[in-house]
């Protein structure tokens, strides 16, 4: 009970809820179940795709793991508000709906993974009067496998320069059917169909992607893999030199800064004559040739074994001196080389990491 407008007591109607059909109430819950059980959970366009080729499309889709929901966009919607209870940061996908006719699709792989999936799903389609062409569409001069009959005036008609040339109807000279951006007519669009020309892309278009952490937009997604992947690889490349040539110790420079450590540890205790298990060999070779310079100089002081020895290391020296002279040269051509390179590719790491 209650009073009513003039202050007087009486029943207070209540509103009375809006009818529910069971259908929509259960299409909501088990869209609601799809996406709680998926680890992402993406928006996909798929307006303007044939029953024929979205059939194709969701048969290819499903071989690679992934699945799609279609509905009308407000249970779409519904269920994603739902989802987000137990699911949250998932109800970022209802921001992106747009008057187009969407579906949600499910997957485990990666969002830009499945973008790529969606990409190479893409097919081509018929052309339909009023749609606009996406390049210019180009008919090649030659016989086509129609003979001859009223079909030729099919072709005249949307401006192809179609005849009759040994009973069958040929495309006398390459044709612009359509420029590009120009509104392919009906005619046109129907006497494309005929010769087998397909100009539109159709395919699943995905608008964002949410991965239980993170929402991705399209244009976040859309990269060229083998382009991010040779960039990968060369920062990769930079950020080792850089490592190096900075004595930055990480686990994949060290085994090469110890290498280096331990070749110019030699060269020092060689030159300084510092004996140990490594220098030993080299330090006795050395020596052994100071003393047959020193004997060299020696004159007719010398006995016949060492005359024999300074008589070989000549013949030897006199043989090995050219291609040691050549092997130096080289080596101070690569040494230069090396230097430069080295200075190139630290700058270029230099900006790579740090931008």
């Amino acid at each position: 009970m209650g009073k009513n407008y003039n202050g007087q007591v009486g029943e207070v109607r209540m509103k009375p809820e809006a009818f529910v059909a069971d259908w929509k109430r259960k299409e909501v819950s088990d869209i609601q179940k799809f996406i709680e059980g998926s680890d992402v959970v993406g928006l996909v366009d798929v307006s303007g795709i044939g029953a024929k080729q979205m059939l194709a499309m969701r048969a290819s889709l499903r071989d690679l793991g992934v699945k799609l929901r279609m509905s009308r966009n407000r249970l779409l919607k519904l269920a994603l508000a739902d989802a987000s209870k137990n699911k949250k940061g998932v109800e970022q996908v209802s921001d992106i709906f747009g008057a187009s006719q969407f579906a949600l699709l499910a997957s485990s792989e990666n969002p830009f993974k499945i973008f790529q999936m969606l990409l190479e799903s893409q097919t081509q389609a018929p052309a339909k009067g009023g749609e606009t062409a996406p390049y210019d569409i180009i008919i090649e001069k030659g016989p086509t496998a129609f003979p001859a009959g009223p079909i030729v005036g099919d072709f005249q008609t949307a401006g192809f320069p179609a005849a009759i040339e040994k009973g069958k109807i040929v495309i006398r000279k390459k044709h612009t059917a359509v420029a590009e951006g120009d509104i392919i007519s009906a005619e046109v669009a129907s006497a494309l169909t005929k010769l087998e020309v397909y100009p539109i892309t159709v395919g699943m278009q995905l608008i964002g992607a949410f991965d239980g952490e993170t929402f991705y937009l399209s244009d976040v997604l859309n990269i060229d893999m083998d382009e991010f992947r040779g960039n990968v690889q060369s920062a990769t490349a930079q950020a080792f030199n850089l490592a190096f040539n900075t004595r930055y110790f990480t686990g994949s420079v060290m085994p090469s800064l110890l290498s280096k450590a331990h070749t110019d540890a030699l060269g020092v205790a060689i030159s300084t004559a510092y004996p140990s298990e490594s220098t030993i060999k080299a330090l006795l070779a050395k020596a052994h040739g100071s003393m047959l310079g020193v004997a060299g100089k020696s004159g007719d002081g010398v006995d016949d074994e060492l005359k024999e020895m300074l008589g070989n290391a000549a013949s030897t020296a006199a043989t090995q001196a050219p291609v040691e002279e050549a092997a130096e040269s080289s080596k101070d051509e690569e040494d230069e080389e090396e230097e430069e390179a080295s200075d190139e590719d630290v700058g270029s790491g230099l900006g790579a990491l740090f931008g």
